[in-house]
């Protein structure tokens, strides 16, 4: 299968969008974090707000930006791409991340259910970041700029 780049979308749109997808998703994948966070809190682990700021902006601009730039380069439809993007993120947090912030390899340090659950977190944000990126960028402009070109 041939990837074709689309050159109808400029590159600050592409992270644009990315920036847009990335805070939907972040938002969302924050409000499934929520009820985690309070049963943690409730057994006397607690989660510093700097943590939950510090995912909005990586959620949102980091990710959501450079997901923007890589999305033509990533292979099947955009939900697709937005979990191949977000799985490579998660073994990037889990190989080096995590060891640097006392989480231990693989965040194992935090349980040995820890790798399933930051994997299922990131390809869940993952799904949804390509999911409302494919929305934004599917317009009626870029329908009509595609067909465009097919028939020259």
């Amino acid at each position: 299968m041939m990837m074709m780049t689309r050159t109808d979308i400029s590159i600050t749109d592409r992270i644009g969008n990315g920036i847009v997808a990335g805070f939907i998703a972040t938002l969302v994948m924050s409000a499934l974090h929520e009820p985690v966070t309070v049963v943690a809190e409730a057994v006397g682990v607690h989660t510093p707000v700097a943590g939950l700021l510090f995912h909005f902006f990586a959620g949102t601009l980091l990710w959501g930006g450079a997901f923007g730039i890589l999305h033509d380069y990533l292979p099947g439809p955009s939900w697709l791409r937005g979990m191949i993007f977000s799985g490579a993120a998660a073994l990037l947090v889990m190989l080096a991340i995590s060891p640097l912030t006392g989480s231990g390899f693989l965040c194992l340090k935090l349980g040995m259910y820890a790798p399933i659950v930051v994997a299922s977190f990131h390809l869940a944000y993952g799904a949804i970041l390509g999911a409302v990126y494919g929305k934004l960028i599917d317009t009626d402009e870029a329908r009509e700029h595609l067909a465009g070109h097919a028939h020259r």
